[in-house]
This record gives C-alpha cells, sequence and structure tokens, in this order.
C-alpha cells in the first residue's frame, strides 16, 4: 500500500498528459549528464578515498501555458576504500534512485503555480549495516556529493509559489508539503522508519540595481514533525533556516557573480536518510563564493568559478557553543556550449582541498569532480 501510494504521483501524471496534449502544443526538454567524482582523505577516518559516479536524466513537458510536467531518476555507484581493511572491508554500492515527478498547473500564468508532486521509491531503501558507512560520507555538507541519498521509502506532497511586482523588483512566496512513506532501512533489523512530514516556507525578492546591477535574494524555513522507528517516536521536531544572496554584475564581454548562503539548523533534528534516522547536532554551514561567466563569441561561454565552505556543530556535551567541524574550498571551470538551436552542451570541471574535523583533529581532503551535461529543448 505505502508503494502504491508513492508512485500515485507518477502513475496521475503520465495518465493526465495526453489528455492535456489533446488540449494544447507540447514542448519538450530532455537532459542528461554523467558525473564523476573522487575524493582522498588523510589518516583519522575509517575511509581512505571515496568514489562516485552519478547518471541523472529528466524530462521536462509543458502542455500549453498551463500545465507542466517533470520526471527526473538517474543511476549512481559508490566505491569506498577503507582504512582498516579488517575491520571494514571496502564497499561497493549500485543502483537506480528514487524516480521524482511533479505536475505544475499555472493558475496565473508568471504569477501563481500550484503543484503536486511525488517520489516513487525505485531507488535503494535497504542496505546492510557494513554499508553505513558509505551513506554517512557521502551526506557530507562540506563536500557536496552530487548523489547524497540512493533511496527512501517515495513521499507525496505539493505546494504553490507565486510572484509579484514590488516597484522595480519582483517578490515570491512559496510552500510546500512533504509527507515521505515509511520504509525498512537496515536489512536484519525489522524496524520500520516513517520521516515526519515537513512544511517549508520560502520568499524571494530579487530585481535590477542599476543597468547591468541584479540583485537576488531569498530566506527557506522548515520544519517537520517527530519521525518513527518502529514503534517508537523520536525526541525533538527538526527546523532549519536557510539565507541566500548573489549580486550580479556586468563587467566587459561577460557577467560576475558573487553570492553567500547561510545553513543554520536552530536545533538538534532527526535526519531521515539511507539508513535510518540519525541526529544532527544544532549547526550552522556558511558558504561564499563568485564566478564569471565569460561569453566567447555566441555560442560558448566560460565560467571560472570558487566557493569556500565551513561547517560548525554543536559539541556532543550539550553545550551551546558550536565547534568548528570543517572547511572546504572548491575551484574550477565550466565551460558551455550551443552545437545548434536545440542541442547544448556543457562540460564541468573543479577541484576541492579543505579537512574535516575528527575527534579534535583536522582531516585533510583532497579530490576533483568531472562532469558532461546535455541538454535538448527542440
Amino acid at each position: 500500500m505505502r508503494i502504491r501510494l508513492a508512485v500515485l504521483g507518477l502513475v496521475l501524471s503520465t495518465a493526465f498528459a495526453p489528455v492535456a496534449a489533446a488540449q494544447s502544443g507540447v514542448e519538450v526538454a530532455a537532459r542528461a549528464a554523467y558525473f564523476v567524482e573522487s575524493y582522498s582523505f588523510d589518516d583519522g577516518l575509517a575511509y581512505t578515498q571515496i568514489e562516485e559516479y552519478t547518471w541523472p536524466v529528466g524530462i521536462n513537458a509543458s502542455f500549453g501555458r498551463s500545465i507542466d510536467l517533470a520526471i527526473s531518476s538517474g543511476y549512481v555507484i559508490v566505491r569506498l576504500e577503507s582504512a582498516l581493511p579488517q575491520q571494514l572491508p571496502d564497499q561497493r554500492l549500485s543502483g537506480l534512485t528514487d524516480t521524482e515527478a511533479r505536475l505544475s498547473y499555472n493558475v496565473i500564468p508568471g504569477r501563481l503555480v500550484i503543484f503536486a508532486r511525488g517520489t516513487a521509491p525505485t531507488g535503494i531503501q535497504t542496505v546492510d549495516p557494513q554499508e553505513l558507512s558509505i551513506l554517512g560520507a557521502i551526506s557530507s555538507d562540506l563536500i557536496g556529493f552530487t548523489a547524497t541519498t540512493l533511496g527512501t521509502g517515495g513521499m507525496v506532497g505539493g505546494g504553490f509559489a507565486g510572484a509579484m511586482p514590488v516597484g522595480r523588483f519582483a517578490l515570491g512566496i512559496g510552500g510546500t508539503f512533504t509527507n515521505p512513506l515509511s520504509y525498512t532501512p537496515v536489512s536484519g533489523n525489522p524496524d520500520e522508519l516513517l520521516p515526519g512530514a515537513e512544511v517549508r516556507l520560502r520568499m524571494g525578492l530579487e530585481g535590477p540595481l542599476g543597468r547591468r546591477t541584479y540583485l537576488r535574494t531569498a530566506v527557506m524555513w522548515s520544519a517537520r514533525r517527530q519521525d518513527e522507528v518502529g514503534t517508537t517516536t523520536q525526541n525533538g521536531v527538526g527546523n532549519r533556516i536557510i539565507g541566500y544572496a548573489a549580486l550580479n554584475q556586468g563587467l566587459g564581454p561577460g557577467t560576475a557573480t558573487i553570492f553567500v548562503f547561510d545553513v543554520f539548523r536552530g536545533s538538534p533534528i532527526l535526519e531521515p536518510g539511507l539508513v535510518g534516522a540519525a541526529i544532527l547536532p544544532r549547526g550552522n554551514l556558511i558558504a561564499f563564493g563568485g564566478r564569471y561567466d565569460w561569453a566567447v563569441g555566441l555560442r560558448t561561454t566560460i565560467s571560472p568559478r570558487g566557493e569556500y565552505r565551513i561547517s560548525t556543530a554543536a559539541a556532543s556535551d550539550g553545550s551551546s557553543k558550536l565547534l568548528l567541524a570543517g572547511q572546504t574550498f572548491r575551484f574550477g571551470v565550466d565551460l558551455r556550449h550551443a552545437l545548434t538551436r536545440a542541442l547544448s552542451v556543457a562540460l564541468q570541471g573543479s577541484g576541492i582541498t579543505g579537512f574535516v574535523v575528527q575527534s579534535g583533529a583536522h582531516v585533510g581532503v583532497t579530490g576533483y569532480r568531472v562532469s558532461l551535461h546535455g541538454e535538448w529543448r527542440p
């Protein structure tokens, strides 16, 4: 029954699409990418290297001006090289990720949209206990893996988004409700995990500050009900606040962008993942960086970029002080090129350096990410 509910959003969306297509023209866009990333760690962790290979795909269809349908999924391979092979053998996980579908209806085109969405549990739901180290490693917000989760029990939800003019600026407001479904995260353990329902509220303001200057700001607040593991309700209610700001400035033949965002976890929360509910302490992640989009001709854009992240978290003794959890610097360059009017490709490459804190010691991390993207929009 739970799996049927998770697939319901996808089934209804694909069933409704032919009806809408019969009423108006259909515009379809398809995207695919391939990511290769590898990170090495100094002594101090249970692993010395993690590799991840990801193939995300997505299709977007617009039925006239009122209805939009988006479906996405992917495939991922994760490999972990153990620092203590006698205690923890090398690990490997591979499989599909969950399949997401979103059906949107433009109540007032350009002003108000409502949507329903669902996640079908096509990914890896249940893992062996010895594979927990992989899933804990790829969830690091300091590194920012392409795929941070591989599968859950599915989800149903919905929401709205609206915008209105405020002088020269535009004000956007949105809200979503998510109701996850239960699943068994660890093999050999009969307890099911039922993540708590979550509400998210968003607000953003953007607009021009000058002829070649543009400002974007946004804030998001989320809260989640208590999770359930087996028949036990976990303590605490998760909440999170995210702030973001970006400034775009035309500069020479291109555009320079600087940005900053802050993810603040105001109290300990239970974060549902592939292996169950992990208690995350109160903490904060701050990042800032920039990029320069340089147009080379009419079809090619080169974009060097960099981003610095620093993470803090509350100590395990329950004190209110936030301690350093690590910091990283990622630098790279993107190359985007329009092959034809309908087909474009992008090649991205980046490196990372920094450290994570483990038992009070700084553990160095270095690595790289390379990806190839393609988009077809006839």
